[in-house]
């Protein structure tokens, strides 16, 4: 596990969101033809990586990466280096 404290870092001592509190629309946050709702945070602190808007998703590992958002499941993706794998999850957690 990491030894990131669970609060803001500003020193407020508020907690950060632990647990998702909120779901959005695969369809509309994604942009792909896949009718399932996400659980999502209503809040991103620092860890959660930068949105870029101009970010095309491919309809069928964000349907596996989704669905296993959704149903609390592992899921692997693999290719080549260079694929853009790590990117892909890194834009799927900037909409979560």
């Amino acid at each position: 596990m990491t030894d990131i404290p669970n609060t803001h870092p500003d020193g407020s001592g508020e907690t950060v969101l632990d647990a998702p509190d909120q779901s959005v629309d695969a369809r509309e946050t994604f942009g792909i033809d896949l009718d399932m709702q996400i659980p999502s945070f209503s809040e991103k602190d620092e860890r959660v990586p930068d949105l870029d808007p101009a970010y095309v998703f491919d309809q069928d590992t964000t349907a596996a990466i989704l669905a296993g958002f959704a149903f609390n499941r592992r899921v692997m993706v693999q290719g080549f280096h260079g694929t853009g794998k790590s990117t892909h999850i890194e834009q799927v957690a900037a909409r979560l």
